[in-house]
């Protein structure tokens, strides 16, 4: 194994030497330069050269003849027919330049190398019944880029949901889907939306919680709600309270980050009550702004509410020290503040109340920490969070009332 290695990349390293002394001549003197190219038995540098000729230099007589000639070492070699047929379509020969995609067209059939080049051949030349072709097969059969490129192609040419699939194809469906949640296409995911969920939102549960995200940028709060309830929530307001799951980072579901100077980790407590918490680490080396605990939590507006929970801390530092908030989530509620936690505290229970106002569908809720001013900013020490909760008191509130 290791002596077949080796000679792979000694070869590799034959071929780069190659090519670079070619290059070297193509300095030094055009006649070297030919000369070399005349011995040439390689499909792949004389095709190399042959694309020179052709889209650097304007040689489209002598491109033609070392395409052929690769062609003759390899009949089956498609990127020199891609070449000739691209070189014929600029010349003007469109009847050629069409027979030859139609027999790299047949000869492809099946195979993924060389798809997207040919493609994009197809895309120039005007050929959309062999594009939607290959589009479709990319994005069905060649993950990663080439996907997304032919993705991002197809959404140009068809940007009509129906037409889009159609052309690129019912198995598609998924990979539309995504993509359209991707790129924040809101109106083409809502569109296969009902398909995504007939094929059954817990086979594609990453791809439906991108769709959710990009529903509450969008500002689709009542509709994304809707859904998140409907395949995710467990029956309460804030989610996973009790960190019994691991977050997602997305949705309506823990989004923690880890900037510098603070770390987090979800940690089982043993014992008669037998809990899991989040533990967030602050290392004493940063006077950190901190907000990278959150969750966006759907509510019901002009409500009064209580955000509940036990919060515990250990050698904590600084006279900015960290607390909770609950400010509304694009509307305009006031912000609830708790007061900064103490350095050394052991599980403590806490409450605090807050009102959204009639504009308000959703809230955050977050843990803070701003920076200090003194010489010793540096926040070090850990803060635990369970069993958080947000309960409707049963009261309404109204803004116009003064907020009584």
């Amino acid at each position: 194994m290791r002596t077949g290695v080796f000679l792979v990349f000694l070869g590799l390293a034959a071929l780069h030497l190659r090519i670079a002394m070619q290059e070297q001549a193509e300095y030094s003197g055009t006649g070297d330069s030919e000369a070399m190219i005349a011995h040439l038995r390689s499909p792949f540098l004389l095709t190399w050269h042959a694309r020179r000729l052709h889209l650097l230099q304007g040689k489209s007589a002598e491109a033609e003849g070392l395409f052929k000639r690769a062609l003759s070492y390899n009949s089956y070699f498609i990127p020199a027919w891609l070449g000739l047929a691209e070189m014929k379509n600029d010349r003007g020969s469109k009847a050629e330049s069409r027979a030859i995609l139609d027999y790299v067209d047949r000869l492809s059939a099946g195979i993924n190398r060389w798809r997207w080049e040919k493609a994009l051949l197809t895309y120039q030349m005007g050929r959309y019944e062999i594009l939607e072709k290959d589009l479709s097969w990319i994005v069905e059969k060649i993950p990663g880029a080439s996907r997304q490129a032919a993705l991002k192609m197809a959404f140009s040419l068809w940007p009509e949901p129906t037409e889009l699939l159609r052309r690129v194809g019912q198995q598609n469906i998924l990979h539309l889907f995504s993509y359209a949640s991707q790129t924040k296409n809101i109106g083409t995911a809502l569109a296969y939306w009902p398909q995504i969920e007939q094929m059954g939102v817990d086979a594609h549960r990453r791809e439906v919680l991108v769709f959710l995200n990009a529903l509450i940028q969008d500002g689709k709060l009542d509709q994304a709600a809707a859904i998140w309830k409907m395949y995710f929530n467990d029956g309460s307001l804030l989610y996973n309270g009790n960190f019994q799951k691991e977050p997602t980072h997305t949705a309506f579901d823990w989004r923690v980050g880890k900037p510098k100077g603070s770390t987090w980790r979800i940690e089982s407590f043993g014992g008669k009550e037998n809990f899991r918490a989040m533990r967030l680490h602050f290392s004493g080396t940063e006077n950190i702004r901190y907000h990278h605990l959150s969750q966006i939590v759907p509510i019901r507006p002009g409500r009064k509410y209580q955000l509940t929970g036990q919060i515990r801390t250990s050698n904590l530092t600084t006279d900015q020290r960290p607390y909770l908030e609950v400010i509304g989530f694009q509307c305009t509620m006031p912000p609830a503040r708790s007061e900064i936690v103490a350095e050394r505290q052991p599980w403590t229970a806490f409450a605090l109340p807050f009102a959204a106002t009639e504009d308000c569908q959703a809230v955050q809720v977050r843990v803070r920490r701003e920076p200090s001013t003194r010489l010793d900013n540096q926040l070090a020490g850990d803060l635990w969070l369970r069993d958080l909760a947000i309960e409707e008191t049963g009261e309404q509130f109204s803004i116009l009332d003064g907020g009584r």
